[in-house]
């Protein structure tokens, strides 16, 4: 019989494009059974070697959400069950009471996060900081092993827990979904793409700055600019509406709804140039972007922040920029460089693609993780 896995998600949504589309697919692929669960969403399906029974948890307490995920997993007996959160490792390890499984937590967040503490304010903000994170110690120590999908959130774990396995695990994609657009060179337009919340955390005052001064610079060239999100409040979609009040004529912003993985896939590559330009604090810089894979495979430029996870972990100088996001300026000097050096264009353009697929693609770290898995013992 194949040996089981149970990717428990109390994060990340069933069709995760780490948790389906890689993790479970290349399990699923190499002879492995197994099962998706999920919290964020009613979800049955079956097909492949790959099933998920996943549920929507906002009115159950958290007795009833741990008991729900245990039924799932007597009912699926695994040998391995891989992590997404603190609690899920929690659930995993109530379950190993009464069963022999390993427990791997999948660390590609941070926690505590700045989102577990936006609403709390003064003593009690320190109090609940310290609160989540022995929360979070805890759930290492009761992991058996590690998957981590960068440097910097690893580090706490490979010192404290140092007698662990891990595996690292990249956000690299199997560029196999994505769609490729033949190159062609900036002529009358430009096509920019923005992704993810559309709020100033994650750099959206710095994308129309830039462009607005692009646009003072270069005004026989149309700017185009797509963005893919959503905003996560009322008061950040007034924010941008008073942002792009002012757009000169030769701006022209399009916003699409969040879209499933191979649809976004399918769409992103018919762009000239991909922006990330989010705000750097603490945690900001020390997260490494996952969509920054995603545009070198469209064989085509960025522009990000200056992180020090991307300097960290990419060797990002052969076909993109790092900036100040609040240099508006410098940002345009970069986008202007790209529409008038079209040799320096098609070069980063080039060095992307080459880049994706000698590198930065799930094909070349998929042995890595098959071959972790399967010495995993249990």
């Amino acid at each position: 019989m194949p040996q089981k896995i149970v990717l428990l998600n109390t994060w990340h949504y069933s069709f995760d494009d780490r948790v389906f589309y890689h993790q479970a697919k290349s399990l699923a692929g190499h002879g492995f059974e197994i099962l998706i669960i999920s919290t964020k969403e009613d979800c049955i399906k079956e097909s492949d070697n790959i099933s998920i029974k996943s549920f929507y948890d906002t009115n159950l307490s958290r007795d009833e959400k741990m008991d729900r995920i245990h039924t799932n997993l007597t009912l699926f007996s695994p040998g391995i069950i891989i992590c997404d959160s603190p609690l899920a490792v929690f659930a995993a390890y109530r379950y190993k009471k009464d069963h022999t499984v390993n427990i791997i937590y999948d660390i590609t967040e941070w926690y505590p996060s700045k989102i577990h503490l936006q609403h709390k304010k003064g003593i009690q903000r320190i109090l609940n900081f310290f609160v989540l994170l022995t929360f979070n110690l805890l759930a290492g120590m009761r992991s058996d092993s590690f998957i981590f999908g960068e440097y910097y959130k690893s580090i706490e774990y490979r010192k404290l827990f140092f007698w662990k396995r891990y595996c690292k695990l990249p956000y690299y994609p199997d560029t196999d979904y994505i769609q490729y657009y033949p190159f062609e060179k900036i002529t009358s337009e430009i096509n920019l793409l923005y992704t993810g919340k559309i709020n100033p955390d994650k750099g959206i005052d710095a994308v129309i700055g830039a462009i607005k001064a692009s646009a003072l610079i270069c005004p026989d060239i149309q700017f185009k600019l797509k963005i893919i999100g959503n905003f996560p409040s009322r008061e950040d979609k007034l924010h941008f509406n008073i942002l792009t009040s002012d757009l000169k004529e030769n701006i022209h912003i399009n916003i699409l709804e969040p879209m499933p993985f191979l649809e976004f896939c399918k769409t992103i590559g018919d762009t000239h140039l991909f922006f990330d330009l989010r705000k750097i604090d603490v945690e900001n810089t020390h997260c490494l972007p996952i969509k920054l894979f995603y545009y070198l495979a469209c064989g085509r430029p960025v522009i990000y922040s200056d992180l020090k996870s991307i300097r960290k972990e990419v060797k990002y100088m052969d076909f993109g920029f790092l900036c100040d996001p609040t240099d508006y300026d410098s940002i345009s000097a970069h986008i202007v460089d790209y529409i008038i050096n079209s040799t320096m264009y098609a070069g980063h353009s080039t060095n992307a693609l080459n880049n994706s697929r000698s590198t930065y693609n799930w094909k070349a770290i998929e042995r890595d993780f098959i071959s972790f898995i399967e010495n995993t013992v249990y």
